[in-house]
């Protein structure tokens, strides 16, 4: 064998282990995770997360203080036959409740007084302000109502604690949200009564 021919085998073997490591993968550097089946190996680039997500903690409720106002308030005498003016303290949640509120006063008297509460009959259901109207919807029961002259008291004793308020203008008396003529059957009911200038 001449010198060419062997230099010719080493070469061609080589050649031969070069091409078959070819085809091969390289190792992965990071580690891996297979399953049974050797598939799905899992990348070691996921990085756990080193601080845990801020939580805001949920902020409680503060109580709003009820609004306290001084209001004047209207009964009968101790033989009902004039009004009686008194000075009373409301409490009350929220500025749209301060109608019902001031009108719920006409329903007992002053306990140090032998005032006479003109509204024993009536319950309060809501009262909306708009454009200086005043939407009072009551319900009346079958106690407590009052002849002719009690009526006319009592619907002064609403307009004089409703008129107080300034933004008022006018009072639109609802029963069981329906116009009525007369709360008690002698007087009548205008709808809307108007405050007088």
């Amino acid at each position: 064998m001449n010198k060419h021919t062997i230099i010719g085998f080493v070469l061609t073997g080589a050649i031969a282990m070069a091409l078959s490591g070819c085809g091969q993968k390289p190792a992965s550097s990071g580690m891996t995770s297979q399953g049974s089946s050797g598939q799905n190996p899992v990348s070691s680039s996921v990085v756990p997360p080193t601080s845990k997500p801020e939580v805001t903690p949920t902020p409680t409720p503060v109580e709003s203080k009820p609004i306290q106002a001084q209001i004047k308030a209207y009964y009968g005498d101790e033989q009902a036959t004039k009004l009686v003016e008194k000075e009373v303290t409301i409490n009350y949640p929220e500025d749209k409740e301060k109608y019902t509120t001031a009108l719920w006063t006409l329903k007992k008297a002053p306990a140090d007084s032998k005032l006479v509460p003109l509204a024993d009959a009536l319950g309060f259901k809501s009262a909306v302000l708009k454009d200086k109207k005043l939407t009072l919807d009551i319900t009346i029961s079958g106690e407590g109502r009052l002849g002719a002259p009690g009526e006319a008291m009592l619907l002064q004793a609403i307009q004089k604690t409703l008129f107080q308020f300034p933004e008022v203008d006018s009072i639109d008396i609802l029963v069981d949200g329906k116009p009525v003529e007369s709360l008690m059957g002698h007087m009548d009911l205008p709808h809307p009564i108007k405050r007088v200038k």
